[in-house]
């Protein structure tokens, strides 16, 4: 099993909330929510040279905007979802990275089910995947 297949298994037979597979091998898995693993992945290779590697692709439970805008500066080629939004899904079009998903939502709904997810509204106006990832750093660190 290769890729986004293997991507995918993991993340339903073990319960993960995000896996990125790079060839045949599984090289970050996580339980936690929101796009925290994302940016963990990107701190993770940045600076590093990982041209002599597959590209990367990714099995996420739930991808909003802003996780697309990181997909994206992550170097993912493939997606596989349970639940994308919309906005996620035109991002992902635009940068011609193939996404299959269980279902296509209008937004990610925030965890008190009243409005938008905080990540889904940090993400509105945002263009650039560099941008993005500012903003939520910028974000958390408001919060510690």
């Amino acid at each position: 099993m290769e890729g986004i297949e293997l991507a995918k298994s993991e993340l339903i037979h073990n319960n993960y909330t995000c896996v990125v597979v790079q060839g045949k091998e599984v090289i970050m898995t996580s339980f936690h929510n929101g796009v925290r693993p994302l940016i963990e992945f990107y701190d993770m290779q940045n600076g590093t040279n990982r041209s002599f590697l597959p590209p990367p692709v990714l099995a996420d439970k739930v991808i909003g905007r802003a996780a697309a805008l990181l997909a994206v500066l992550c170097g993912i080629t493939s997606i596989y979802t349970h639940i994308i939004s919309e906005e996620a899904k035109k991002v992902l079009d635009f940068y011609k990275i193939p996404v299959a998903y269980e279902k296509l939502v209008p937004y990610i709904i925030n965890r008190n089910g009243d409005g938008l997810c905080s990540m889904e509204e940090l993400s509105i106006g945002v263009n650039e995947p560099i941008e993005m990832y500012n903003k939520i750093i910028k974000w958390l660190a408001e919060r510690n």
